[in-house]
């Protein structure tokens, strides 16, 4: 025994050491795996709008500091800027633009306990930059305040937090149920001396958004109190000679035991290590389904956080025993499924799903299996749906072209019957209906706002809704865009009472567009390239419309929109509707440019920095656009399972879908070979737009010039689609006569009628001449099948007085022109009927002067609110009266006591009567200034929107 002691005396060391050096490689190989690719603090400086708390790929919780309580850099509740951090909450939004989440904050603590401890400007924290690190799974910060130490990290329904005090002694935490956005309910609906129970109700963004959460400490709870109203708790702890305190956290929002078996499922006896290694490996079994060769780390940082970023949102929402609140909030179980939320599909359809789709189809099954769940339990597709809310924030319905997407793929991985009935209810019945307005083809801009951008992404969901044979009602067609196209400007633009919008600025961003001018939405209608090409004249024309985007000048007019960031000439990367005009250079013959400006933006938009994002990364969309483009292709048709020809980023890169044959890309790019000049498919040229298929070898060989292979024909898939005729010439408002000329952009013949149930029908032959208050039908003699009559309505201006303003209506808000504010018609409560004259940012001024004295009267100015569209009535009228227009009187002032917060549009007629005889008076409305403190738009210019100015006897 002893010699063999003595022999195993050296051999113990040896083997120790061995085991000692392969757990390095191990821990080694880990830690350099995809995941440390990562950089979470990506995007969230500039307007990226992220946060680099700890998270699980598409889980329940993100685990984040929130060091910013408003505005709209504070959308995720981070902002790489900050220096102070009010705590840690349990729910973020990746690149939004509109807050919400950030629930259950928790701060902790040490020492004596202020008397004001529940003031957030109290228990708040500064800390260094320097002391911050993130990961995927992993969050860790020093806390200056109480020199904590503070670390995250999450499982897939639960996160842990782990605190590492400076003294054993005097530990507490606070737990703060009010922080962010406002509270309908809350409460502690237990507490033991190791755990807590609660919930907070809440609306923001989400209306009514429940969420129930189950906190297990590692240590005994001593004592506790409340704030005034309950919304605040602070615990304090026993000191049992540890400086460590952990958490573990269970959210749900079903019900506190949701919560519970949540944290059962999750339970690991506060085994902080191993729940962030298990997120560690998921992290990495999904990141390594791309794997990118590249020497350099920067490039391959700014891939796999772009690809990161794809896989935080949609988040779980649903418990482990598979409940989960549905859009009615009603409660559903799906026993063998996983359901989501999180559901930015104006963003999303465009290359996120697509993504989801070509290299995570097992998740977008999930999620289009959400989407039917969601329609079954509210009979509408999502818009943008968050937390089992409906937000109707953005516009369309696009749930449509994602499922679209995927029968293109041929995956049916869902019901494709109960799918086909969800698309066609939500389309033709849906609260975002596109029925009620395109039944004519296209939408007024009297009828919506954003008339312009709603009409082409309708298209697009009705082409979407036609490729699943979804049996919707023919006069949605995807080929409606058409009718909004003005020959004379080669614009996509507005029509009111069936007439382009005259004044036209294709760099202004007004409300006819969504977060966009008349140049980002000029290619809106990416499921229909060549109908746009043949529309615009041609693949010349629509090169040089290309050019003219990207090489003028980057200013804009019109109103200010955050939104619109990563400016090229006019083309706008920080935005999405722009996100696939590069790849259309592929259609007009010019590749070379395509790969030219594809590449500008990857190397100046996506950096390894906080403000490595150019706009709000939006649930993965922005994120996305660089995946795919990495890869060398874009799918600029959102559901045709085809991508586009691009230029690759990496030498070589294999994907790995499980079950299916790796796909490999190669090129031999570098810095002077920046060109694909031969492109193969398994040793041929598959054409610049092309389909994907398991196993297939993509070769990219890149020199100084682009290839130059002869461009396939597309055909317009409609051959004809009849564009609705439009009013070329005639006011709406005339004062004698009015010469109506109508028009019809593929010269067809057209008819007309002044009443379509009773009255004759003439051939249209030449300008039509009205005397009186007429309403004007018309439409194309061989009608496209479907389509209505156009309706135009015109009207008679009063006599008798002259209107003179020094104010300035803004183009969008013109109304009927320099006399709307007397022309006698009257707007409704609805600002975009097209009779409101709007001025922004400054006071309406105005001169009136009557034809003859006015012995007595009232004059009556009237305004509109509408404080979700940012129009305020003004603070106070004034008006002074003259019989000579040089002496006047003393101004007579009207306060207004309306509050500025009322939820829904009204209209205020403000009263004057001068009690002397008058010819002349002078009006003042003074503007409201900016928008208030609680306002989303806090700080932003307010509206003065005005109709009509009248004298009565």
């Amino acid at each position: 025994m002893k010699s063999n002691a003595k022999l195993n005396s050296k051999f113990p060391a040896v083997l120790f050491l061995s085991l000692f050096c392969v757990i390095l490689l191990l821990n080694s190989c880990q830690r350099t795996g995809y995941n440390t690719f990562v950089n979470p603090f990506i995007g969230t400086g500039g307007h990226g709008h992220t946060f680099p708390g700890a998270c699980y790929p598409f889980g329940m919780m993100q685990l984040s500091p929130d060091t910013r309580l408003e505005g709209w850099d504070g959308c995720s509740g981070y902002h790489y800027t900050d220096s102070l951090i009010y705590g840690f909450s349990h729910t973020h939004l990746s690149g939004t633009g509109v807050a919400d989440y950030c629930d259950l904050l928790i701060m902790p603590g040490q020492g004596l306990i202020p008397e004001d401890i529940f003031s957030n400007s109290v228990y708040r924290s500064t800390f260094k930059k320097e002391n911050e690190f993130a990961s995927p799974a992993y969050y860790k910060v020093k806390l200056d305040k109480y020199s904590i130490w503070a670390e995250m990290t999450v499982g897939k329904r639960t996160g842990m937090h782990r605190y590492t005090y400076e003294d054993p002694k005097n530990q507490w935490l606070i737990l703060d149920l009010k922080h962010r956005d406002p509270l309908v309910s809350s409460g502690i609906t237990n507490l033991s001396s190791t755990g807590i129970e609660g919930f907070r109700q809440s609306s923001s963004w989400a209306k009514n958004q429940h969420f129930f959460f189950n906190i297990q400490f590692d240590k005994k709870i001593i004592s506790s109190f409340f704030n005034a109203d309950s919304t605040q708790m602070c615990l304090v702890f026993e000191n049992n000679g540890s400086k460590i305190l952990q958490l573990h956290v269970a959210i749900s929002a079903v019900d506190a035991n949701g919560a519970s078996l949540n944290l059962e499922a999750d339970w690991d006896q506060f085994n902080f290590e191993e729940m962030m290694r298990s997120s560690e490996d998921k992290w990495n079994e999904l990141l390594s389904r791309i794997e990118i060769e590249d020497k350099g780390r920067t490039k391959k940082t700014i891939f796999y956080t772009a690809l990161y970023h794809n896989l935080i949102h949609p988040s779980l929402f649903q418990d482990a025993d598979g409940r989960f609140r549905g859009m009615d909030q009603n409660i559903y179980i799906a026993e063998i499924d996983d359901h989501f939320t999180v559901f930015s599909l104006w963003d999303t359809y465009r290359s996120t799903h697509p993504l989801y789709q070509f290299i995570y189809p097992d998740y977008n099954a999930k999620f289009i299996r959400t989407f039917l769940r969601q329609y079954q339990a509210s009979r509408q597709l999502p818009v943008w749906e968050l937390a089992g809310n409906e937000t109707w924030c953005m516009i369309g319905n696009h749930a449509i072209p994602v499922i679209a997407n995927a029968f293109a793929h041929n995956d049916f991985n869902f019901d494709t019957l109960l799918a086909k009935e969800a698309v066609k209810n939500s389309l033709m019945f849906g609260n975002n209906s596109g029925l009620k307005f395109m039944h004519k083809g296209f939408i007024a801009s009297n009828e919506e706002s954003e008339s312009v951008s709603k009409t082409i992404e309708n298209s697009l969901d009705f082409a979407a809704a036609e490729f699943i044979r979804a049996d919707v009602d023919r006069s949605l067609s995807p080929y409606g865009y058409r009718n909004l196209f003005c020959p004379k400007t080669g614009f996509f633009q507005a029509k009111l009472n069936q007439k382009f919008i005259a004044d036209f600025d294709p760099r202004e961003v007004n409300f006819h567009f969504t977060e966009a001018n008349a140049y980002q939405y000029l290619f809106g209608a990416h499921h229909d390239v060549s109908g746009m090409m043949n529309l615009m004249g041609g693949s010349h024309v629509m090169h040089k419309k290309l050019d003219e985007v990207f090489t003028s000048e980057s200013k804009m007019t019109g109103r200010v929109q955050s939104d619109i960031t990563g400016l090229i000439g006019q083309y706008a990367h920080g935005n999405e509707p722009s996100h696939h005009y590069a790849y259309l250079y592929n259609y007009v013959g010019a590749p070379e440019k395509a790969q030219r400006y594809v590449s500008a933006i990857k190397e100046q938009f996506y950096k390894n920095s906080p403000d490595g994002l150019i706009g709000n990364e939006d649930c993965g969309q922005m994120s996305s656009w660089y995946v795919f483009s990495a890869l060398g292709f874009y799918p600029v048709h959102p559901f045709h399972a085809t991508y586009d020809l691009g230029v690759p980023s990496f030498r070589h890169a294999t994907i790995k879908v499980p079950g299916k044959k790796p796909i490999q890309i190669q090129s031999n790019i570098s810095a002077k070979n920046k060109y694909v000049s031969v492109f193969k498919k398994n040793g041929s040229f598959p054409g610049y737009r092309f389909s994907l298929s398991e196993g297939d070898v993509l070769e990219f060989s890149l020199a100084k010039r682009a290839l130059n292979e002869k461009l396939a024909e597309f055909p317009s898939e409609e051959p004809l689609y009849r564009i609705a005729p439009y009013i070329l010439k005639g006011d709406q408002v005339f004062k004698d006569s009015n010469r109506i000329e109508l028009a019809s952009v593929q010269n067809l013949d057209m008819v007309y009628s002044f009443d379509t149930t009773r009255g004759p029908v003439y051939d249209y032959k030449q300008p039509i001449v009205i005397y009186k208050p007429t309403t004007l039908y018309f439409k194309l003699k061989q009608e496209e099948s479907g389509r209505s009559w156009q309706k135009a309505d015109f009207f008679v201006k009063p006599n008798g007085i002259k209107l003179t303003l020094t104010s300035t209506y803004a183009n969008q808000y013109a109304a009927t022109g320099p006399d709307a504010l007397i022309d006698g018609v009257h707007g409704s409560e609805d600002y975009r009927d097209g009779f409101w004259q709007g001025f922004q940012a400054q006071d309406l001024v105005a001169e009136l002067e009557f034809d003859e004295v006015q012995n007595s009267g009232n004059i009556q100015i009237r305004f509109l609110q509408d404080q979700k569209s940012w129009i305020l009535l003004p603070s106070e009228v004034s008006i002074e009266y003259s019989l000579d227009g040089k002496s006047y009187s003393v101004p007579f002032v009207a306060k207004t006591e309306i509050p500025l917060d009322t939820e829904h549009s009204l209209t205020k007629t403000y009263n004057f009567n001068p009690g002397q005889s008058i010819r002349f008076a002078r009006i003042k409305a003074k503007n409201a200034g900016q928008m208030p403190s609680w306002h989303l738009g806090a700080g932003g210019d307010s509206w003065l929107f005005c109709d009509e100015i009248k004298w009565v006897k």
